[in-house]
């Protein structure tokens, strides 16, 4: 299994590509139609999720939660509603998935 050193690396290397892509996207759209953002159907960010997701059994898609969803609380709820964990922290989010709760 990643490491959680390595998950959080690979992590906010995706996140610093996105912000990339938006801003480089945000320059097009000044010369372009606006409708196709760059990196929209980017196959190796596609890829390193699909990998990352494997390897740690997101088998309920917390990351694709954590990275379109999530924001600005990122709090997951239990099924009765009478625990709630809040994953902020990328650390926090590993160790959520690969404890199965």
């Amino acid at each position: 299994m990643i490491s959680k050193e390595l998950f959080c690396k690979a992590m906010n290397m995706l996140l610093e590509q996105d912000k990339i892509d938006n801003e480089f996207s945000n320059i097009l759209q000044k010369y372009g139609n606006g409708f196709l953002p760059f990196g929209a159907d980017n196959k190796c960010r596609e890829a390193l999720l699909l990998v990352l997701k494997e390897d740690i059994n997101d088998q309920y898609n917390y990351i694709d939660w954590w990275l379109y969803e999530g924001a600005p609380d990122y709090e997951i709820w239990s099924a009765d509603q009478s625990k709630k964990w809040v994953l902020k922290d990328l650390g926090d989010l590993y160790d959520y998935i690969v404890s199965g709760e």
